[in-house]
């Protein structure tokens, strides 16, 4: 087992939004890669991960597909590797939903991804697949692909649907509005920027648990 340390954004935000390179060819290199990303995927609350996550700029990700609220870990279907993603085609037509990141611990958001889209990449075994993706696995797959053109969920909301988990004192952990913690600390602000650091409710565990 090959368990890799997620990269936070709070240490290592350049390497995060650094877009990745093609893999060229499936060789030893990127077979150990596609093990170590199924490996930190089942290790981790994770419904995806991307390579750039573990510190590897190359185009493959993993995701759990078929994930919906409250499934057991035995019900979980293994990770797919998608290697050298793409959109081919995407609706008009996006959704509103919820967003949250390993790379970004203790921060979720709601962030507009296309709906249904269809995409093109080579499986583990270097075949090329087509297939059609839509709702929450069209939304997952946004997400891993953003991460391997060095763009995180932060940069696709605004600070109003940012929203940060607090521990109150009686250990209970709650959603709060960011803005609503800045304004908390500081007083009202005419602007603020994102912090460096790092379809549901807010609140939502089991989702919010599920990270990408």
């Amino acid at each position: 087992m090959s368990v890799k340390k997620i990269l936070t954004i709070s240490k290592h935000e350049k390497i995060l939004k650094t877009p990745s390179e093609p893999a060229k060819r499936i060789g030893k290199d990127i077979k150990q890669l596609i093990q170590d990303i199924k490996d930190t995927i089942d290790a981790n609350p994770a419904v995806g991960l991307a390579a750039p996550q573990i510190g590897v700029l190359k185009r493959v990700f993993g995701a759990r597909l078929g994930y919906y609220d409250d499934q057991k870990d035995d019900d979980m279907a293994p990770p797919t590797i998608f290697i050298n993603p793409e959109i081919v085609e995407q609706s008009e037509a996006v959704e509103r939903g919820f967003d949250a990141c390993l790379s970004i611990p203790g921060m979720f958001g709601y962030t507009d991804r296309n709906l249904k889209i269809k995409i093109r990449y080579l499986d583990e075994a270097g075949k090329k697949v087509e297939r059609d993706l839509e709702g929450w696995d069209a939304r997952v797959f946004q997400h891993e692909l953003d991460h391997l053109d060095g763009i995180l969920f932060l940069q696709r909301l605004p600070l109003e649907d940012l929203y940060v988990y607090v521990t109150d004192e009686e250990g209970n952990r709650e959603p709060v509005p960011y803005l609503e913690i800045v304004n908390q600390a500081s007083g009202p602000a005419e602007s603020t920027k994102l912090p460096s650091t790092s379809a549901n409710k807010p609140g939502n565990r089991s989702l919010s648990e599920r990270e990408q």
